[in-house]
């Protein structure tokens, strides 16, 4: 694995063979822990910044809340910065969490066209 974007592309086809569940969630956790395994600058490269990207794309004041949520609450519906985010997964059924993850794969390639 030369990128986390090789990872990503990997993981896209069958992502709960790799995460255990198909969640952003476990997505991010997977994505962070093998970025940890491999603990090198070069695996990353600029993927850290695809956060503040992400916020930026959905109107969000900041990115702290990470990729993984900020997508899931677009999924839902919910509009940026108008929502608590306490809770505001509860609402999420199978259908939202499998469609978050199509949509996170989908925002990668944007990103890196970018």
């Amino acid at each position: 694995m030369n990128s986390i974007y090789d990872l990503i592309e990997l993981i896209s086809d069958r992502t709960a063979m790799y995460t255990g569940e198909c969640k952003l969630t476990n997505v991010s956790a997977y994505l962070d822990g093998y970025s940890s395994a491999v603990d090198t600058e070069d695996f990353l490269s600029d993927f850290p910044g695809f956060h503040d990207w992400v916020a930026k794309k959905y109107g969000f004041k900041e990115s702290t809340s990470g990729w993984q949520n900020m997508i899931l609450a677009m999924e839902l519906g919910l509009v940026a910065n108008e929502f608590s985010w306490p809770g505001y997964s509860d609402k999420a059924t199978d259908t939202n969490h499998r469609k978050s993850v199509s949509i996170f794969f989908e925002l990668v390639a944007e990103y890196r066209s970018a």
